[in-house]
């Protein structure tokens, strides 16, 4: 009998997953453009901006959802933006970075290990809560924005900068055929084709990234009467820069020409329709009358624990697989296929040759053997080359 799946769809296990290099956001043209396009103005991070548009105001006790190691509070603590910060994450080890730094740097910071999903908030007494990066993995946003709504006094600010696009990475047809036709049109030297987000290896890598990033403006509008939305872009840019190689390490006048190429075709495309965009910066105070719509805010937390509920029994998945999705995980079967095949023929290949050396007279049929085996697999890999050719 087969073990019981205890895994959990919405906690990463490993830390590791995160921090990593290669991002567009490594990029510093893209940094640039990131906070313009949050901002509205150049040369202006989006705490900064955020305490321009508040009047000046300097934020007494601010809370960071998912903060990981802390950089970001350290960064509004630095700057004079927050008195004092409380942060939460899930990672021990993360929390641990976060305690040293502040610590070293003598910052009134303090942290507290929790699943966001399940846990209360720490502490109260809040007029800022800051999602950096942060909701995008929760998969319980009604629960925990609904919370953050309670917390926050009717002039408390909710900050946010995070990705918005579609869940899981599950980028539709139009933006991904857009993505491929901007490569195209790159010089040869910086053309890498950016690889579809295969989904059974996000589940395994990490199951919260991105999960219900496509409810997090509309969940948010519950709560939050928005002051500012601002469209960052990503749609073309993100999955064209993001590790490609090529872009990263040659740095240099021709590389900085494609950069600024990539950038403006995503900001046509996200200007064109900002709904597109993958990235947002947005600010509102919380609305705090629909803490008491009791039918609503029933409604609203069983539809969230059926979605939940649903996805844990189909491993992990929300959806239906759409056409896009489906070719992603043939794909990746064919290769896997390939790889196994190509292994075989050079198995068969050294066995051959090691019955050779032993300088014994082989049987005929033996050899006879593994040539078609050799033959065989090389059929095999020549129609799986040709058919992998044809789903580019």
């Amino acid at each position: 009998m087969a073990e019981p799946d205890t895994r959990s769809y919405t906690v990463a296990q490993d830390s590791s997953v995160y921090y990593g290099g290669g991002y567009w956001n490594d990029l510093p043209q893209v940094a640039a453009y990131i906070e313009r396009r949050a901002t509205g103005k150049p040369d202006t991070d989006w705490y900064t901006h955020l305490k321009d548009v508040t009047g000046g105001r300097t934020f007494r006790k601010a809370l960071f959802l998912n903060c990981g190691n802390g950089w970001v509070e350290r960064q509004l603590l630095e700057a004079g933006i927050v008195e004092e910060a409380v942060g939460t994450d899930i990672s021990d080890e993360l929390l641990d970075q976060a305690r040293k730094a502040a610590a070293v740097a003598g910052l009134p910071a303090r942290y507290y290990a929790r699943d966001i999903n399940t846990a209360d908030l720490p502490e109260d007494g809040y007029d800022l809560v800051v999602n950096f990066a942060a909701a995008h993995h929760i998969a319980y946003l009604d629960k925990v924005l609904r919370r953050v709504c309670e917390v926050l006094p009717a002039d408390g600010v909710f900050a946010s900068v995070d990705y918005v696009g579609p869940h899981r990475n599950q980028y539709g047809y139009a933006q991904w055929q857009a993505a491929q036709e901007l490569v195209e049109q790159l010089p040869e030297a910086f053309r890498s084709a950016p690889n579809y987000p295969h989904l059974p290896t996000m589940l395994a890598g990490d199951p919260t990234e991105a999960i219900h990033s496509e409810l997090i403006l509309d969940t948010v509008r519950r709560y939050f009467r928005l002051e500012e939305l601002n469209p960052i872009g990503g749609a073309l840019a993100y999955p064209v820069l993001s590790f490609n190689s090529a872009v990263h390490g040659t740095p240099g006048p021709e590389r900085d020409a494609v950069v600024e190429q990539v950038l403006a075709a995503d900001e046509a495309w996200t200007t064109e329709d900002p709904d597109r965009t993958l990235f947002a910066f947005f600010w509102g105070h919380p609305m705090k009358a629909v803490l008491d719509e009791q039918d609503t805010l029933a409604a609203w937390a069983r539809e969230e624990e059926a979605r939940e509920q649903a996805a844990a029994a189909a491993e992990g998945r929300y959806y239906p697989l759409t056409v896009l999705q489906q070719l992603t995980q043939e794909l990746e079967t064919l290769r896997m296929h390939n790889s196994h095949l190509l292994a075989d023929l050079h198995r068969t290949t050294d066995e051959k040759a090691a019955l050779l050396d032993r300088r014994v007279a082989l049987r005929p049929v033996l050899v006879r053997t593994l040539d078609e085996r050799a033959h065989l697999a090389m059929r095999l890999l020549r129609g799986l080359r040709r058919l992998l050719g044809r789903r580019r």
